[in-house]
């Protein structure tokens, strides 16, 4: 959905309010959100949609209310989910949600999870050779890594931990098939 107001961004807010019991929204985009002050840290003034489009905005005292209604009624731009909705069902609606609840998310996460990256899950204990393959393929990534920040100590290192878990795996796997 694009911005009402510069019609070129895309709109990263969804502000709707009820006046006269008529329903009136109105999609903006960042920009036009902080140039009419809707939305950051120097918000000291408040909105409604008509002051909005018009361009005359008046100070309101229950303004940080209103930012917070403003930040439920955001939406993600690729599937439209709400962060009111996403509380509502428990369930995001596309990997762009991550980014755009990202401050909200975290503390939830943060709750229900060790850390805030998931590593996956792998068995505990298993039979030496995948434990060997495992660790093969993460001191490649790490090796990858290092490559890629310059960090050449480190990355020999890891290549030659790399051989070193290599060799016992061919080790095992050449003493199974004798």
């Amino acid at each position: 959905m694009i911005c009402e107001i510069c019609k070129k961004k895309p709109a990263k807010l969804h502000i709707t309010q009820i006046k006269d019991n008529q329903k009136l929204s109105i999609h903006i985009c960042h920009d036009c959100a902080h140039e009419n002050g809707v939305a950051g840290p120097s918000i000291n003034t408040a909105f409604s949609i008509e002051d909005i489009v018009g361009g005359v905005l008046k100070p309101q005292a229950d303004l940080v209310e209103q930012s917070r209604d403003a930040e439920l009624h955001q939406t993600c731009p690729e599937c439209g989910l709400s962060y009111s909705a996403f509380k509502e069902s428990g369930r995001l609606g596309c990997a762009s949600c991550y980014e755009i609840f990202t401050e909200r998310l975290r503390p939830l996460l943060q709750k229900v999870q060790k850390d805030l990256v998931h590593v996956g899950k792998a068995p505990r204990s298993g039979d030496e050779v995948s434990v060997l393959k495992r660790g093969i393929s993460d001191l490649r990534l790490q090796l990858k890594e290092a490559v890629r920040q310059e960090q050449f100590e480190i990355a020999a290192r890891l290549r030659d931990q790399i051989r070193d878990m290599e060799s016992d795996l061919s080790n095992i796997t050449g003493s199974a098939n004798s």
